[in-house]
């Protein structure tokens, strides 16, 4: 016999749902769930229940049921806690929440104490007038609906991780520079008018401009940032900072596009996480958990000149706030006795300005080094006069190797290699063999114990050498069947300085890697491609260090 009720209700029609929901089944589900069919399906209720009154409809469209802070549902809770709202009516206890805990806390503690009704209108469930089986179902369909959510979360997850694999991305919003494909919504292409941006900023940084020089005259020349641009091409982003045309470049944009590897057809994702699908804050993942896919997208910049401006950027490349660029040689300059180092000082004299430079470690702490003080004309001559040296060395490698190249030098050298690996595999087999026969005969009693550990070490010691020798002959069989073309790229960076007049940053950005100063003025200049030089300089009988150049000053 059906409960008789005489008291008059205001209702809270309580409507959601996540893309979870959406996304587990396409059909029948997404349907069944829609916002326009719990709404309609609860109006239908309310025609049988005259004594509750709609007072409000409260809708989080997108909101997952594991976490009660969504709008909407807080909404709700105000208006209840003001006394105008004494009922709440879902579809079902799924819509209402999937944290069986916190669903269960609503449901049986916090809505009877403030004297509000709940409704579950196809579970069946009303608080008035519920029976004792009522307090066993509410629960367990709470479990059941949180261990749902636990299992989507766990599928979408995986899936999630997979696409990441192959390469496909996942974000909602793209990196600077390029867009997503029509066509295909997890692949990306490149939006020619931004990478153009992005280019010029790797450019203007290679040439010695610092990032906020960088950042003032992008915004000199009008171009939008980051946030802008994609905000002027309808791209609607929800962030705390600016996304007008107000909102111009400054030191951290730039710099963040520097520091994205995306720009070399790398895609870079899975960084983040959550620890579950209850608690939404997300952690940081160590970057060896990362998902990492390499030649995945057509690159904007080459993976040479991303590597050279990361070198750049762990240099200081600090400038006077009246100049744009650096100086050249900025960041490179080191103490040759004790690596720290060497400072930049200008002291004023007689109406003249001399600039030199000082090791940092003996200036925080003297007698720890010695100044190692040096003039910046007579450091830069030096310098030059090196670079001047190493880049006459490398063309002259290259036009040795382009002349061996056409006396069929490979095919000879191959050839030799495969000979040496081919002997040296037959002795490594043969010293095996002989390893394994030792304990044959040590238990035939032809050998002691201690003539049986003795031989074994020694065959040990041989294994060892013919593992070595192999290793060497694979990396130089390695190096001849290098393609000619791509072996001879880093030539090409010396050849554009063939009649070098002059060092400026550009020029010591991409040749030199380090500048050592020693006590008496001696100079060392390490130059980028040191390992390439001091393999092909061995190739052609070359000893010692290709890549480094040693002088005094005058």
């Amino acid at each position: 016999m059906e409960k008789k009720i005489s008291k008059t209700y205001q209702a809270a029609i309580y409507l959601r749902l996540s893309k979870e929901d959406g996304d587990v089944d396409e059909g029948a589900k997404l349907v069944s769930n829609s916002i326009s069919n719990q709404k309609a399906l609860i109006m239908d209720f309310l025609k049988s229940h005259a004594e509750i009154k709609e007072y409000s409809i409260y809708v989080d469209d997108g909101y997952s049921g594991v976490s009660f802070d969504r709008p909407d549902f807080q909404r709700m809770l105000d208006d209840i806690r003001k006394g105008v709202v004494n009922c709440v009516i879902v579809k079902d206890l799924s819509r209402f929440g999937r944290n069986y805990i916190e669903a269960g806390r609503y449901i049986e503690k916090i809505f009877p104490m403030l004297g509000v009704r709940f409704i579950a209108v196809t579970d069946g469930f009303d608080s008035i007038g519920k029976d004792n089986s009522s307090d066993l179902i509410v629960p367990f369909k709470n479990l059941i609906n949180d261990a749902y959510s636990r299992d989507i979360s766990i599928k979408i997850r995986s899936n999630l991780e997979m696409k990441r694999k192959r390469g496909e991305y996942i974000g909602a919003f793209l990196t600077y520079g390029y867009l997503k494909s029509e066509e295909d919504k997890n692949k990306i292409v490149v939006d020619s008018y931004a990478a153009e941006v992005v280019k010029d900023i790797f450019r203007m940084k290679i040439s010695g401009m610092g990032q906020q020089a960088i950042a003032d005259k992008l915004n000199a020349q009008g171009i939008l940032s980051p946030l802008a641009y994609k905000s002027s091409i309808g791209i609607r982003l929800k962030t705390s900072f600016g996304t007008g045309n107000s909102a111009g470049w400054n030191y951290v944009s730039v710099t963040r596009v520097l520091k994205n590897e995306i720009y070399t057809g790398t895609l870079i994702q899975g960084k983040h996480t959550t620890p579950n699908y209850k608690i939404k804050a997300r952690v940081d993942k160590p970057e060896e958990e990362w998902v990492r896919v390499g030649d995945n997208h057509e690159a904007i910049i080459t993976p040479k000149d991303f590597a050279l401006v990361q070198e750049l950027l762990k240099t200081d490349t600090r400038c006077s706030p009246a100049e744009e660029k650096v100086y050249p040689l900025a960041g490179k300059i080191f103490c040759g006795d004790c690596m720290e180092g060497m400072v930049r000082k200008t002291v004023p004299s007689g109406g003249r300005k001399y600039v030199y430079y000082v090791c940092s470690g003996n200036k925080k702490q003297k007698g720890s080094c010695s100044p190692h003080s040096i003039s910046e004309k007579e450091l830069m001559d030096a310098v030059l006069e090196a670079a001047r040296f190493q880049i006459s060395t490398v063309l002259g490698i290259g036009e040795a190797l382009s002349v061996l190249d056409s006396a069929g030098w490979k095919d000879t050298g191959i050839g030799k290699y495969e000979e040496r690996i081919r002997l040296e595999t037959e002795r490594k087999a043969k010293t095996e063999g002989r390893k394994l026969g030792l304990y044959e005969d040590f238990k035939d009693g032809i050998l002691t114990k201690q003539e049986y550990v003795q031989m074994k070490q020694e065959y040990d010691r041989k294994l060892e050498e013919s593992e070595n020798a192999l290793r060497s002959y694979r990396n130089e069989l390695k190096l001849l069947k290098e393609d000619k073309g791509s072996r001879q790229e880093w030539i090409k960076e010396f050849k554009k300085y063939e009649n070098l007049t002059a060092l400026d940053r550009n020029v010591a950005a991409i040749l030199i890697r380090q500048v050592r100063v020693y006590e008496g003025k001696r100079i060392e200049v390490i130059f980028n491609f040191e390992e390439e030089l001091d393999k092909y300089s061995s190739v052609l009988g070359g000893t010692g260090s290709a890549g480094r150049t040693e002088g005094m000053v005058v």
